[in-house]
């Protein structure tokens, strides 16, 4: 029962059906109800309340391309059981393709896809590392935007070095 009502109330803007098995395209089932952009969560503990719902112990959340982890989670949703807004603290950690923050708080607002990191945040895209005030993902797309940003960014040793079998060459 539990397991219905978290995925019930997690309902997104629509998206393109899923590949059925029989050849044909269907959106994911719960029983006889179609799911249209399901979120998938996992939680130690579950307390629903009329207007949100706290998730709390190793929290992990899939949502479209977006996966996220963190301590706690409060979910706010409509009467129509709709989530409107995440928002996650302890040990946050996202990653959304190649894209990677983390910090110690996020807010998740699920219509626009835009999640934004706080609390020490750290942000990793490619080879180019982040840190600074806040960090804003946003799904679905490249963006990463990064308030009182400092950057690192990688690059390949020069000269296209390689290095022997037993490692680097002695003089």
């Amino acid at each position: 029962m539990i397991e219905f009502l978290a995925m019930a109330f997690f309902l997104a803007q629509p998206t393109a059906p899923a590949p059925a098995t029989d050849g044909g395209t269907r959106p994911p089932m719960l029983g006889n109800v179609a799911l249209n952009n399901p979120v998938e969560i996992t939680a130690k503990l579950i307390t629903g309340e009329r207007n949100s719902a706290t998730f709390t112990g190793d929290v992990q959340v899939k949502h479209r391309t977006l996966d996220l982890k963190c301590d706690k989670m409060v979910a706010h949703y409509t009467s129509a059981r709709e989530v409107t807004r995440v928002e996650c603290t302890g040990g946050v950690q996202a990653q959304d393709g190649d894209r990677f923050a983390r910090g110690e708080r996020a807010e998740y607002d699920v219509p626009s896809g835009v999640l934004v990191v706080t609390g020490s945040p750290e942000a990793r895209q490619g080879t180019t590392y982040v840190t600074g005030t806040k960090v804003r993902l946003t799904l679905g797309s490249e963006r990463l935007e990064v308030e009182n940003a400092r950057i690192i960014v990688e690059t390949a040793p020069a000269g296209g070095a390689k290095k022997g079998k037993g490692g680097a060459k002695k003089p």
